[in-house]
């Protein structure tokens, strides 16, 4: 298969050639992480280590303890860590207004970080 040499915009606002994902050299790392809860905001301070080179792409694994999902979000990245806005979820009523509410002080969440 010949080589693939895509085109997008640079930040720059002039097109540039990038390798197609199949052809680029593997210099990427994935990894998880964990974090845990502290507080009563449901926010977890997540540490990279070590730290990635530039800021990663970083992403909450949904995952369970007990009977109760635990999810949430990135709400920033930098190259040496992340914070998580988690969540896990409620028996639900027909009178709750929503299935998830705020994750308590302990409750450990999975990132997963992708970058150089």
């Amino acid at each position: 298969m010949a080589a693939r040499t895509p085109l997008v915009v640079g930040s720059d606002g002039l097109p540039q050639q990038l390798q197609a994902a199949d052809t680029l050299a593997t210099g990427l790392r994935f990894q998880t992480f964990t974090g845990t809860v502290t507080g009563g905001a449901g926010v977890a301070q997540v540490t990279f280590s070590p730290a990635f080179k530039a800021v990663p792409l970083a992403f909450v694994v949904e995952s369970w303890s007990g009977g109760q999902m635990i999810c949430g979000m990135v709400t920033a990245t930098t190259a040496a860590g992340c914070t998580v806005q988690a969540m896990v979820s409620q028996g639900t009523l027909l009178l709750n207004t929503a299935p998830f509410t705020t994750a308590p002080n302990g409750t450990v969440v999975t990132v997963v970080a992708i970058g150089a």
